[in-house]
């Protein structure tokens, strides 16, 4: 079974050594002929563990950060993936108290999926919203972008379903 180990790919992360890092995990993981697949997925936002390398596994991904290209051999040490019990081990990243707490909407995905990947992207329910509005209407679409109570973000705020409206009644 092939296992997925994410290295983020955002400019802080990479500022920090992460191409470098995931480089060394694929030469790491074929010297060890382990069945990996490398994500390069955005950053959670943990920069003081970036680069922050996540491994797949059943009970959740597991962390480890912050990673330099010098640490990977010592990460696949036994000629395996890393465990609980590695001292760059942060635990389930899911359970990370700064992540733990935090309710993300807009950021949702980010640091979770390869942001390049479109299946990825519509596995963890992206494109519904399209999908739906596609079906929809015209007015059915402002009346459901009205009822959403969305705004501008241009700092007055004002109701983006007033001005999809005026454009949709627009000859």
């Amino acid at each position: 079974m092939t296992t997925r180990v994410y290295v983020p790919s955002d400019t802080t992360a990479w500022s920090l050594g992460a191409d470098e890092v995931a480089s060394a995990i694929a030469v790491e993981a074929a010297a060890h002929g382990l069945d990996v697949t490398i994500v390069r997925n955005g950053s959670r936002g943990l920069y003081w563990l970036e680069p922050l390398v996540e491994i797949d596994t059943p009970e959740g991904r597991l962390g480890f950060g912050p990673i330099t290209p010098e640490d990977v051999p010592g990460l696949f040490a036994p000629g395996a993936l890393p465990t609980t019990t590695h001292a760059s081990c942060v635990g389930l990243v899911d359970a990370i108290p700064f992540l733990k707490q935090q309710q993300r909407l807009t950021f949702a995905r980010a640091g979770v999926i390869d942001p390049l990947s479109l299946a990825e992207y519509r596995a963890h329910g992206g494109m519904r919203g399209l999908t739906a509005a596609l079906a929809m209407t015209p007015q059915g679409v402002v009346d459901a972008v009205r009822a959403s109570g969305l705004r501008g973000r241009g700092g007055a705020a004002f109701p983006a379903g007033i001005k999809w409206q005026t454009v949709l009644d627009a000859a």
